[in-house]
């Protein structure tokens, strides 16, 4: 009987771990839409730095209210499924969202934000059942005592996976811009969300099945007290605890502050393609060496870097973060134009900071897994990606308002420069937060219960499988 659970398990996780991953491909191939939306709003919109800016923040709404998407995956199943159809259902929206763009975005601004505000809710809503079935892996796991290395392999390979389905789209987005229009660019992405229609058709996903109460049990009269307290329901307990548990507040303020350092997006873009002249095809060979450097860093972490201690790794990146960015600061002083092309320059800077900024993501999605309560991994997963987001929001807010404070435009970079520099040195505020961390946060070893809490519910219903 115990062989026959283990092989179940077994299987199950091997069909999971390839719907995980062509959802991480998924999320991989959107990437191709960037370089076109952006030119879109510059070209044809005809719209400055702050106001282009705007118009991000707003798309990013979409994944601030991970945590509701979490809450109806764990709470809310479609016809007894948590995620299968809901990945049936953003397939089609994903879908209509990306035609309705391409046939109506000549008409105003707002439809185009709208269509793209539908298309990211899609996308995020399937990144939160890609990490819920993530964790749902990393459970079966632990029930089978294979954790550490079998989890950070896992990671890797969704991060490795995403990364090359941002390749094909990095290399060639450019390059069909500059041939044909945005618009094949958004044909495209309606196809590419064929991936998620496959993967909810892979996923081994058991039916909730609600139990009946019999014609007896319902003319049961109840004679409790009146003034007798009503018991809060099972889920209002796990989501009370979920909201109380000190790990999971302290993991969600550390996503938010790293990920709240201001990158200068909009700036740098259109000082990229207004200054100094960078054409769609070299944008694009710019992503894709970005992904070369993820690649490769991951490949470096799944093999060595996950054994090592948190803190001394996040302080690592912070620093290699602050050099790379210190290029781009002397690209733009012109300190370096004597000695090495700016194009090679600026390319080489933004590889290897997108590099360390999946090397710092690494640890804490890790943290994150093992914090997460049985039952609630995707509201849990979904609260920390809403950090996450939250935390970039903020970074663009305060790159708008920076760049505000400095007066740079699309036309007017003269103070690019001071903006750089300030933004690098918040970039290092995050290391006082994680110095003040307790060292048993992040070296505390993963609970047993989710384990047995998994052993007992397959037990259980495979001992009511027999009775029937």
């Amino acid at each position: 009987m115990d062989n026959n659970n283990e092989l179940k398990i077994k299987k199950k996780c091997q069909r999971n771990k390839i719907s995980f991953l062509l959802i991480r491909f998924f999320a991989g191939l959107c990437d191709i839409t960037d370089i076109g939306v952006k030119y879109y709003y510059k070209d044809i919109k005809e719209l400055d730095t702050t106001t282009f800016t705007k118009i991000l923040l707003v798309i990013k709404i979409p994944y601030l209210v991970k945590p509701i998407y979490g809450l109806l995956i764990d709470f809310v199943p479609i016809f007894g499924y948590k995620k299968r159809i809901y990945l049936f259902l953003c397939f089609i929206i994903n879908l209509l969202s990306w035609y309705v763009f391409i046939f109506t975005n000549d008409i105003g601004l707002y439809t185009s934000i709208f269509c793209l505000l539908f298309a990211n809710i899609t996308i995020s809503f399937t990144t939160v059942i890609g990490s819920a079935i993530q964790v749902e892996i990393y459970k079966l796991q632990d029930s089978q005592n294979n954790i550490s290395k079998g989890t950070s392999d896992l990671m890797s390979k969704s991060f490795i996976i995403k990364s090359i389905g941002s390749l094909v789209p990095c290399y060639f987005k450019g390059f069909l811009i500059e041939k044909y229009s945005q618009d094949i660019i958004f044909y495209m992405s309606g196809i590419i969300s064929f991936f998620i229609l496959i993967s909810g058709m892979i996923l081994d996903e058991d039916r909730v099945v609600k139990i009946k109460k019999t014609k007896s049990q319902k003319k049961l009269v109840d004679f409790s007290p009146l003034i007798a307290p009503k018991k809060k329901s099972l889920s209002s307990n796990k989501i009370t605890n979920l909201v109380q548990n000190q790990n999971i507040i302290i993991l969600m303020i550390l996503t938010f502050i790293l990920e709240s350092s201001p990158s200068c997006v909009s700036p740098l873009f259109y000082y990229e393609t207004n200054i100094l002249g960078l054409n769609p095809k070299q944008l694009g060979l710019m992503d894709f060496a970005s992904q070369i450097s993820i690649i490769l860093v991951i490949i470096v972490y799944g093999r060595f870097f996950y054994k090592y201690n948190f803190k001394s790794l996040t302080f690592f990146v912070r620093i290699l973060v602050f050099g790379s960015f210190s290029l781009i600061y002397m690209l733009i002083m012109k300190t370096t134009q004597e000695y090495i092309n700016d194009f090679i320059l600026l390319a080489f800077a933004t590889s290897i900071n997108a590099g360390l900024h999946s090397l710092g993501q690494l640890p804490y999605s890790l943290l994150c897994m093992k914090y997460a309560p049985f039952g609630l991994e995707a509201t849990t997963y979904s609260f920390c990606v809403f950090s996450c987001y939250l935390g970039n929001i903020f970074a663009d807010y305060l790159d708008y308002l920076l760049s505000l404070y400095f007066k740079v435009t699309h036309y007017d970079f003269i103070n690019l420069g001071k903006l750089v520099f300030v933004e690098n040195i918040l970039n290092l505020i995050p290391l006082l937060y994680i110095w003040i961390i307790p060292k048993k946060f992040f070296s505390a070893k993963k609970r047993v219960s989710s384990a047995t809490e998994l052993k007992s519910l397959e037990e259980k219903k495979n001992g009511d499988n027999e009775n029937n």
